[in-house]
């Protein structure tokens, strides 16, 4: 004979059974919110480790201090809107700097190019033979007093609406790097727009910092032009120094001086 359970065990039965479930189930809870609580926990601290050793301190060509020109004249803060070419004269250097003038050759075209760049106006260069044609001599600087009539003579011979005298004044080309620039510029009547006498030296952390930050502006630049048209990786850091070439060398180094001399005439 099999004896049944009586309905009040299967009642009793089934309540010890929901109990323990809840019993389970609450305990499992806890343990799921203990194990939330510590990993919500260690995010920060997992994110500050990661973070202090994955980034790198910014480089100062990013972050400054940099270089600020502050001996410079433009006529009303503004290049005036007549001036759409200018002509540029040959690069001059005072007979007693002889540094300065071993620089005169390699730095003449890389004032050329800079200027041109700027797209601010066209640019003409006076060739030095040309110039003693028409003024009587090969080179003259801002100092000596250009009669008026071969300002007119240079004016009819180029189109020009303002005349450029410059001068190399300092030139080491070993780092620290310098170059100084003495930098004229006046219409053809004698009216003075620009001018600028600025001495660049790269053992100044504010000047090197500036021209890091030429430099990486310059790479990019460069990376986008290679990526677009195919000529290159397009990778805008390389594993190289950033900068590198601007504080080492004389002609790279001369580049950015002049695009920071010329930044000058757009001065707010």
């Amino acid at each position: 004979m099999i004896r049944r359970p009586s309905r009040m065990n299967q009642s009793s039965n089934q309540d010890a059974s929901l109990v323990g479930l809840a019993n389970i189930r609450s305990i499992s809870a806890y343990f799921k919110n203990q194990k939330s609580g510590i990993v919500w926990l260690l995010i920060p601290l997992v994110s500050s480790l990661l973070m202090s050793c994955a980034t790198p301190p910014l480089d100062p060509g990013l972050t400054g201090p940099f270089h600020k020109i502050a001996n410079y004249y433009l006529v009303n803060q503004k290049l005036p809107d007549e001036i759409r070419r200018i002509a540029i004269l040959p690069l001059t250097a005072s007979q007693n700097n002889q540094a300065a003038t071993a620089g005169l050759e390699m730095l003449q075209p890389i004032l050329y190019a800079e200027l041109s760049k700027a797209r601010l106006f066209e640019v003409v260069m006076v060739p030095a033979n040309r110039l003693e044609q028409w003024t009587g001599k090969p080179s003259w600087t801002q100092d000596e007093q250009l009669p008026a009539d071969s300002l007119i003579r240079v004016k009819e011979e180029t189109g020009c609406d303002a005349i450029l005298f410059n001068q190399l004044t300092v030139y080491r080309p070993y780092p620290p790097l310098a170059i100084g620039w003495r930098l004229l510029l006046v219409k053809t009547d004698g009216q003075v727009i620009w001018s600028l006498d600025e001495v660049f030296d790269a053992g100044e952390p504010t000047v090197a910092n500036s021209a890091r930050r030429h430099a990486l502006g310059t790479d990019r630049k460069n990376a986008e032009f290679t990526y677009q048209t195919g000529t290159g990786s397009g990778a805008l850091f390389s594993s190289r120094v950033p900068g590198w070439e601007w504080l080492n060398s004389p002609r790279f180094f001369a580049g950015y001086t002049v695009s920071a001399a010329v930044k000058t005439l757009t001065a707010k």
